[in-house]
């Protein structure tokens, strides 16, 4: 069976290169109320990063704030980014 790939967009909170995570924070509507909120992912040994116009980049041109979509599989409460991908 294979994983279903999400998508989410926000702004990258935290990047951790030794752990290979990556932190977001994004917007959650709630009851009519916007309230922040963090998401961390793993990243996959391959994951792919790209930047505004497409092209390949590195793991260490990615900064805090970024606005990237992280297209990603979920274990359970496990996380796997498999591709990044800075939109603004």
């Amino acid at each position: 069976m294979s994983a279903f790939i999400r998508s989410i967009e926000g702004k990258i909170f935290s990047l951790d290169h030794n752990k290979k995570e990556i932190a977001l924070a994004i917007d959650e509507i709630l009851g009519g109320q916007a309230q922040k909120k963090q998401i961390v992912f793993s990243l996959d040994p391959n994951v792919r990063i790209t930047d505004i116009s497409n092209q390949p980049m590195k793991l260490v041109g990615l900064k805090a704030d970024d606005k990237v979509e992280v297209g990603y599989t979920r274990d359970k409460s496990q996380r796997t980014a498999l591709f990044i991908k800075i939109i603004s």
